[in-house]
């Protein structure tokens, strides 16, 4: 299988992706939607989308893929069986509780795991095959050889993006846009401020990246086993898309296509393939004036690519023509369909012949039909005037369309199911206080602090490391390049003594699994919905860390049998990065090697244009990019009260216990602080 995506942010996008060759498109719905800005499909034109593409063999899936609030589900159960009811040929999904529920409502309709679940891994493509996903979308930020051993390693299909904007944050661990403006990209409205000017030293724009272009590698991608090609830009114009589409048409087809122009019509600076070629090195790029002029001169003749139907369903017509009838039939695959036109005419002059009745019905212009086999029989002296033919030919091609559109629409079972919630957990007696450490020193003063829980690095394990019981290893975050390594080392830390282990995301899950660690669920996994904790809990989560972009009191309100925990301080995390702002490329690695050796703060940041410094943080696995201002809720014993346990951050403190004493005596220390989310939220 080998499918070209396409991205239609609404109708004229679908036209062009329709017409230019893809075979398959993704739009959003008015809600639910991780591209709220776009134009979008509402329910009646979901349904007449699906119907365009249906009757060319065209797939279309309906993106749902952004995180949801407990009081958001029923609505979002309704737009479930809308995609169902339309016939969408499944649906794009983020959060773990908003599939389950479309599992309840509709087991039949295939869910794509979306790339914002982090599922850059072997064993996160096993996690999502386990919960139910037909298809898992990989991260942009992958090399050649991770989406091989990916794609290798999946019981499920994968899709990898081909072309368009590229994220500088690994998908789905962006928080800037929420942290800096309150509008978060996990629930479909990113504001983008990773394109602004962040500086380090001389160097400007650190964390705006080019866009990436694989277009060329498509048959590469063949020979992995990837199943879909996916092209970016449901926020982009008709004109760029039916480029890309026209692009991956012809790459696939082994011709050339105009690199130039699929540069032009939209770039920040040119196009990059730095994350597939393990070359990160001059990857940024912004959208200056030269951009917008030469997109501005490549839209010229660009919708000559589009404006026509494209031929792509082969189709054999045999007509018939007696004394009594015209008779035409048409064979499109298994499909058969019969038309009767009007009797003809006995002949005056010339008659009709069956040369001249192939000739009409051959022509199919206009019509997503191409003539295979035109064949006719026409008995001696008999007369069918053309507008005659040609009217069996409209005829035979609509009752065709009808017929593929029919076939290529899948009829789901839709179950009428209302989220349906375990029992509240009651109020814990005293919220206990677990910390999570970067360093060595950190972790020596945690340890001797009565801490319920401290989730480490396994860098920083070793077989002398005391207190086993007490700690929870941390598994580098990228496994992509490391799982097998990884796997290693959590095999050597269980045999030391060591057994839980923190997991970000659902590959991190089934990992520690495998090695028989006690799963402790951290803040990355983005939980905002009594669904999606009782997901994690099945799965064989003890506990979970909430989302850090809920408000306390929304996540208070969440139901669970298993514990749950907020972090409660420190630098928040704006981004984890698989390239290094501070070193044009990959992560260095002089702080360790994100397994094995021990790791310390690199010291350096970058300055926003206000002046304000964010701290970058690297263990030669990935980067981290911190808030700037600390998160303090030690005045807030209130809100910290709802929670079975607070997260306390360490990163680049000297004090652990002071720190501690602060949240355990109430105290609010002087200077500049955030509250986080917590109480303002995010849209």
């Amino acid at each position: 299988m080998k499918e070209i995506l396409a991205p239609c942010g609404g109708f004229e996008s679908l036209a062009a992706a329709l017409n230019s060759g893809a075979d398959a498109v993704y739009v959003g719905m008015k809600k639910f939607s991780a591209r709220k800005n776009a134009e979008n499909f509402s329910d009646d034109e979901l349904m007449a989308a699906c119907g365009e593409c249906h009757k060319r063999g065209v797939k279309l899936y309906a993106a749902l893929n952004t995180l949801v609030y407990d009081n958001e589900l029923t609505e979002l159960a309704e737009c479930i069986e809308t995609a169902a009811r339309c016939g969408a040929d499944g649906i794009i999904m983020q959060d773990l509780g908003a599939a389950a529920l479309a599992e309840k409502i509709c087991p039949q309709l295939p869910r794509h795991a979306s790339t914002q679940m982090t599922l850059n891994s072997a064993e996160g493509a096993k996690a999502a095959a386990e919960l139910g996903y037909s298809r898992v979308v990989l991260g942009r930020e992958l090399s050649a050889e991770q989406i091989k051993n990916i794609a290798q390693g999946s019981p499920i299909e994968t899709e990898i993006f081909v072309h368009g904007a590229l994220c500088v944050c690994i998908s789905g661990q962006c928080y800037m846009s929420s942290i800096f403006g309150g509008r978060s990209g996990n629930r479909g409205l990113c504001a983008q401020p990773c394109r602004l000017d962040f500086t380090h030293g001389s160097n400007h724009n650190v964390i705006s990246l080019k866009d990436s272009s694989l277009i060329t590698h498509l048959t590469e991608f063949e020979k992995m086993g990837i199943s879909s090609y996916k092209i970016e830009g449901r926020m982009k114009r008709p004109e760029y898309v039916a480029c890309a589409v026209n692009a991956c048409f012809k790459s696939l087809r082994g011709a050339t296509f105009d690199e130039e122009q699929l540069r032009n019509i939209f770039s920040r600076g040119g196009l990059t393939e730095g994350y597939f070629s393990g070359e990160m090195r001059n990857m940024q790029g912004t959208r200056g004036k030269d951009d917008v002029d030469s997109s501005a001169k490549a839209l010229n003749g660009i919708k000559a690519l589009y404006k026509d139907e494209l031929p792509r369903l082969h189709v054999d017509i045999y007509t018939a023509v007696t004394s009594e009838a015209v008779t035409a039939s048409a064979s499109c695959g298994d499909i058969k369909v019969t038309v009767e036109g009007e009797p003809p005419q006995t002949a005056q002059n010339a008659p009709t012949t069956a040369e001249s009745v192939c000739g009409r019905m051959s022509k199919l212009g206009g019509t997503q039909f191409k003539a295979g086999n035109i064949t006719a029989q026409v008995n001696d002296g008999l007369y069918v005037p053309a507008a005659a033919l040609n009217a069996v030919r409209r005829d035979l091609c609509e009752k065709l369309s009808a017929e593929v559109e029919r076939k290529n629409t899948p009829v789901y079972r839709i179950n009428i199911y209302s989220p349906v919630f375990p029992a509240k957990r009651p109020v814990p007696e005293k919220t206990t206080y677990r910390a999570e450490v970067y360093s060595k020193e950190q972790l020596k003063q945690a340890l001797a602090l009565d801490f319920e829980m401290i989730y480490a690095p396994m860098n920083i394990l070793n077989d002398n490391t005391p207190d086993k019981d007490r700690i929870a290893v941390i598994p580098p975050f990228f496994l992509a390049d490391c799982e097998k390594r990884a796997g290693e080392r959590l095999a050597e830390l269980m045999r030391a003594g060591f057994t839980k282990g923190m997991a970000q995301t659902l590959g991190h899950a089934r990992l520690l699994r495998e090695h028989k660690f006690e799963v402790l669920g951290g803040y990355r996994m983005n939980l905002l919905n009594s669904l999606s904790v009782g997901v994690c809990e099945k799965f064989g989560f003890s506990d979970v860390i909430l989302s850090l972009e809920g408000t306390a009191d929304r996540l208070s309100q969440i139901h669970g049998n298993i514990p749950r925990g907020i972090l409660a301080y420190g630098r928040l995390p704006l981004m984890v990065m698989r390239r290094c702002p501070i070193a044009d490329g990959a992560p260095c690695g002089k702080g360790g090697d994100g397994i094995s050796r021990a790791s310390s703060p690199c010291g350096e940041y970058i300055t926003d244009r206000k002046g304000n410094k964010m701290p970058v943080l690297c263990d030669g696995n990935s980067v981290e990019l911190l808030n700037p201002d600390t998160l303090i809720l030690s005045d807030r014993p209130q809100t910290l009260s709802a929670f079975d346990f607070a997260v306390l951050k360490f990163t680049d403190e000297t004090d652990v216990g002071a720190v501690l004493d602060m949240y355990k005596n109430n105290r609010k220390p002087s200077g500049k602080l955030t509250r986080g989310l917590y109480f303002r939220g995010a849209e």
